[in-house]
């Protein structure tokens, strides 16, 4: 890549551009790192939509099936007495 940058220009919301200097924000540079994630995901060999579902995928991963509660009667502390 090279070291001298091309001029470019973007049409932004005026809103956009007030909050983003606002927040101190550089928009050449947040657009310049934007540009270069969008071209790696889109030049990734892996496709981004690989996961069909991906609340039912990681869900899956961290709750156990239905059914299965393990048991707390024999946890330190567990008092069946009225209290």
């Amino acid at each position: 890549m090279s070291r001298r940058k091309q001029k470019v220009m973007i049409n932004l919301p005026p809103e956009i551009v007030e909050k983003a200097h606002d927040l101190g924000l550089n928009i050449s540079k947040v657009a310049e790192n934007a540009l270069i994630e969008a071209i790696r995901r889109l030049e990734s060999p892996v496709p981004q939509n690989t996961i069909s579902d991906p609340i039912k995928s990681v869900s899956s991963k961290l709750v156990g099936r239905a059914g299965f509660e393990p048991a707390t009667s024999s946890a330190p502390g567990w008092n069946h007495g009225p209290c």
